[in-house]
């Protein structure tokens, strides 16, 4: 593998992105989180801005209309309204905001997000718009409404490609087949999913993971965390039980020593600092899933991400077979550790 490995991305049809983006974040925005520091999230935006400056492909902004209520779409049209003429392209979600409708799909609620969603980034229209939530009511009575709007505003020109959220690595066989049977009646432009070198990309069945799916499919692919929430740069606890899903504080030392003890073997063979295991994570990433474009959350200490030099040369076949083993044990010991506690949590 050469640097090309580093040449734009295809995400939809006609819409070429570089490959490493900027996310506003995903668990920095849950009600349980400490909220972000604005002044440090603008901060990152305008950094990440303007290492993308001068480039003739854009770089791609992740949001979505729950980040905040709005706020984390605000936050980057306020950047975006600074640097007039940027390259940006924005995408941003919808099926969580409910608002005053009764649903967050009802009636022509997704036309209307939308247009708020716009207003909020000083956009006339999006890269990539993505249903994020896969309760389209009993019984899916608004699916076909929905699929109607996200056709119709992709023929307006309001969005150029049609997102699905796709399953995470621990996801569920139910969810996995209601993400496929989603898949087919929607017929997205792309898939989001959150994924790392600590939760890879998930099987779909017959030995397939998301990322040959969509590859196989011609649909771009969005991937989300690619440093487990920060987890896989600076090891903190809490962003390892985010990035594992366990939010339960007295299992926080069985994640925290099954984070520690792979992360010891990755300072050993790439160093110590978290930009180098960042850089190492994300090489990881891109080359594991060719197709994909990973977005890397802003505001978080590591810099790695906004230029795409910062991630040196492509990981040799050998380191990327150290990887995935360290990875591999990582799992396996929080599968493992979070069984015992289960297990004790029960007989109790």
């Amino acid at each position: 593998m050469t640097t090309s490995d580093l040449a734009p991305r295809r995400l939809a049809r006609d819409l070429m992105v570089r490959p490493l983006g900027v996310s506003s974040g995903t668990s920095r925005w849950a009600s349980c989180a400490v909220q972000p520091d604005d002044a440090r999230m603008l901060d990152g935006l305008r950094r990440a801005l303007e290492a993308g400056a001068g480039e003739d492909v854009a770089q791609l902004f992740d949001t979505a209309d729950n980040h905040g209520c709005g706020h984390a779409e605000r936050l980057i049209g306020k950047v975006l309204k600074e640097h007039r003429g940027h390259r940006a392209q924005v995408a941003s979600k919808v099926g969580r905001v409910q608002g005053s409708a009764p649903h967050p799909y009802a009636g022509p609620r997704v036309r209307h997000q939308l247009e708020q969603t716009l207003e909020n980034l000083y956009l006339d229209k999006l890269a990539l718009y993505t249903l994020e939530s896969y309760d389209f009511g009993v019984g899916d009575r608004y699916l076909d409404s929905v699929i109607e709007q996200m056709y119709a505003l992709r023929d307006l020109g309001q969005i150029r490609a049609i997102g699905l959220r796709g399953p995470g690595f621990r996801a569920s066989r139910c969810s996995i087949r209601r993400f496929l049977d989603l898949f087919e009646r929607i017929r997205p432009d792309a898939v989001w999913t959150q994924a790392s070198g600590l939760l890879p990309l998930p099987d779909l069945g017959d030995g397939e993971d998301l990322g040959s799916f969509t590859a196989r499919r011609g649909v771009g692919l969005v991937i989300a965390s690619p440093l487990a929430h920060g987890a896989l740069a600076s090891g903190r606890t809490d962003r390892a039980l985010a990035a594992w899903g366990s939010s339960a504080t007295e299992r926080a030392e069985v994640v925290t020593s099954a984070i520690t003890c792979g992360l010891t073997e990755l300072v050993a063979r790439f160093g110590p600092s978290p930009d180098a295991l960042a850089r190492v994570a994300l090489r990881f990433i891109l080359q594991r899933a060719q197709n994909a474009v990973a977005v890397v959350g802003v505001g978080d200490e590591q810099r790695v991400g906004y230029d795409l030099r910062s991630l040196g040369p492509p990981l040799s076949l050998q380191e990327l077979a150290a990887l995935e083993g360290v990875f591999s044990r990582m799992r396996s010991g929080l599968i493992q550790q979070e069984g015992h506690a289960t297990s004790v949590e029960v007989s109790a």
